[in-house]
C-alpha cells in the first residue's frame, strides 16, 4: 500500500515544486532610482575620486587614548548593543520567510484504551494506537512568498546600515567629547595663568597704595577684576566634570574621570587629508543612504505581496498513518486552490497602501541624499572657515598680548591707567579662550567632515 500512494503523491509535490521554483513574481522590480547629484560637492577643491573616508578611524588618530575610548565605546555602548540585537532579530525574521516557502511537516501519534460494559454483564475493551505524518505546503504561484523574502532580506541590510551609522555617530560623539575635554582643560590652564597674573598685579597696586602712589580705587578695580576671572574656575571645572559623565555613559560605563592622552594639537594624524570623493561615492557609502534605500526594496517588494493577495492560492497538503490496532495504513492527498471574489475592495486597497507607502519611502530616500550632500558641504565650508578663523584668532593673541606688555609697562611709567591694564588684560585673556576653542572646532570639522562623508563604519 506504501507503494501505492507513494505513486500517487510523489507527483503531486514533484509538481508542487516546479511551480514554487518557477511561477512568476508579480510586482515591479526593484530598480534604484536615478539621483541627480553634480560632479562635485559644493565647496569642494577638487573632484578627486580618492577620499578620507576610506581611512580606517584608529589610522585617523594620533592619540592612543582617544583610539582606546573608541574600543571601549564599540564594544560596551547601550545602542551599539541594541543595533546588533536588532540584525539578529531581523535575521531571525529573514530566515523564518524563507522557511515559509518550503513544505511544513508535522507528526502526530495517538493512542487510547476505552472499556464499556455488554448487556447481560461483562465487558468489551478497545484499544487503539496510530502514528501519522502530514504536510502542507502553499505553491508559491506569483511570488508571494518570494516578495515577502525580498523585503525580509532588504529589512537585515538595512538593519546593519543601521548599525554602520550607530557606530560611525558613535565614534563621532566619543572624539569630539573628548575634544571638548581637551579644550576645557585648556580654557582652566589659560584660566589659571591669567588668575596668577591678576593676583601678582593685584599684590603690585597694594604696594602702590601703601606706598601712596596708588588710591584705593585701582585696588578695588583689581581685586574685582581677580574675583571675576576665578569664577571661571567651578564652572569650567562644571563643565569638565558632565563631559566626562557622559562620555562615561558612551563607553557604556558608570561616571568616572577620563583619562587624557595627547595635546589638542597632537590629535590627528593627517589632518591635510579633506578630500570627500565625489558625491556619488557617497550613496555607496552612507550608512544612512543603504538604510534608506533598502526600505524602499522593502516597500517595491510589498506592492508585489499586496497584487499576489488579489490572485488565486493554491496549497497541497497529504498524510500518511499507521493504525496498530487493527493494523492498517491510511494516507490522503489533498489540493486547495482559493481564489478572492469579493472583499469590499480591501484586496484592491491593499495594492494601493503598498504603492502609496513605496513612494513614501522614494521621497524619503531622495531627501536623505541631498541631506547627506548638504551635511558634507557644510562640513567642507566649516573646515575651510575654521582654518581662517584659527588664523585669525593666532593675531589677535599675539597683538592683545602685545598690548598687554605695553599697558604694563605705561602704566609702570606713568603714562596710563591701571583701567587700560585691566583691558588690555582682560583683550589677552578672552584672546586666548577663543583661540583654544578655535582650534578645538577645527579639529571637530575634520571629525564631522570625515563622518558626513560616512567615514569610520570600517
Amino acid at each position: 500500500m506504501f507503494h501505492k500512494y507513494s505513486k500517487t503523491l510523489l507527483p503531486l509535490f514533484v509538481l508542487a515544486a516546479f511551480l514554487n521554483i518557477t511561477g512568476c513574481k508579480v510586482g515591479p522590480k526593484y530598480q534604484r532610482p536615478a539621483v541627480k547629484t553634480d560632479s562635485l560637492f559644493r565647496f569642494a577643491s577638487s573632484s578627486d575620486t580618492a577620499c578620507m573616508a576610506n581611512i580606517e578611524w584608529i589610522k585617523l588618530f594620533r592619540d592612543t587614548v582617544l583610539q582606546r575610548l573608541i574600543q571601549t565605546g564599540l564594544k560596551n555602548n547601550y545602542n551599539i548593543r541594541i543595533a546588533f540585537a536588532r540584525i539578529e532579530e531581523a535575521q531571525a525574521a529573514f530566515k523564518q520567510s524563507r522557511g515559509q516557502q518550503w513544505p511544513q511537516f508535522s507528526a502526530q501519534v495517538g493512542g487510547g484504551w476505552q472499556q464499556q460494559a455488554v448487556p447481560k454483564g461483562g465487558t468489551l475493551e478497545y484499544s487503539t494506537l496510530a502514528a501519522t505524518g502530514q504536510i502542507s505546503w502553499e505553491i508559491d504561484l506569483w511570488g508571494k512568498l518570494r516578495r515577502a523574502k525580498e523585503a525580509a532580506r532588504a529589512n537585515l541590510f538595512a538593519q546593519v546600515a543601521y548599525q554602520q551609522a550607530v557606530r560611525i555617530t558613535l565614534i563621532n560623539e566619543i572624539v569630539n567629547n573628548y575634544f571638548n575635554l581637551l579644550e576645557y582643560d585648556n580654557e582652566l590652564r589659560i584660566t589659571r595663568e591669567n588668575i596668577v597674573i591678576r593676583q601678582t598685579s593685584l599684590e603690585l597696586v597694594r604696594n602702590k597704595m601703601i606706598a601712596g602712589t596708588a588710591s584705593g580705587l585701582v585696588v578695588a578695580q583689581a581685586e574685582a577684576e581677580l574675583a571675576q576671572t576665578m569664577t571661571k574656575m567651578p564652572m569650567l571645572e562644571m563643565a569638565i566634570g558632565e563631559n566626562e559623565n557622559y562620555l562615561s555613559i558612551l563607553l557604556g560605563e558608570p561616571p568616572h574621570v577620563i583619562s587624557r592622552g595627547n595635546q589638542m594639537l597632537d590629535q590627528i594624524n593627517a589632518p591635510e587629508i579633506t578630500t570627500p570623493g565625489i558625491p556619488s561615492q557617497l550613496i555607496l557609502r552612507r550608512p544612512d543612504i543603504i538604510q534608506s534605500e533598502q526600505g524602499l526594496v522593502a516597500a517595491n517588494a510589498n506592492i508585489g505581496i499586496a497584487r499576489a493577495m488579489m490572485l488565486p492560492s493554491l496549497g497541497i497538503s497529504g498524510s500518511i498513518g499507521a493504525a496498530f490496532n487493527p493494523t492498517n495504513l491510511v494516507y490522503s492527498a489533498l489540493g486547495n486552490l482559493v481564489a478572492p471574489i469579493f472583499g469590499g475592495g480591501q484586496l484592491r486597497q491593499g495594492v494601493a497602501k503598498a504603492q502609496a507607502q513605496k513612494q513614501q519611502m522614494l521621497y524619503s530616500y531622495q531627501y536623505t541624499i541631498i541631506n547627506a550632500l548638504r551635511e558634507v558641504s557644510n562640513a567642507l565650508l566649516e573646515y575651510q572657515k575654521q582654518g581662517e578663523i584659527v588664523q585669525s584668532q593666532l593675531a589677535t593673541v599675539t597683538a592683545a598680548q602685545t598690548a598687554f606688555d605695553l599697558s604694563n609697562q605705561l602704566y609702570n611709567a606713568g603714562y596710563a591707567s591701571y583701567l587700560d591694564v585691566i583691558q588690555a588684560q582682560q583683550m589677552l585673556f578672552s584672546a586666548q579662550i577663543a583661540l583654544s576653542q578655535s582650534q578645538s572646532n577645527e579639529l571637530t570639522a575634520v571629525i564631522n567632515l570625515y563622518s558626513s562623508l560616512g567615514g569610520g563604519w570600517k
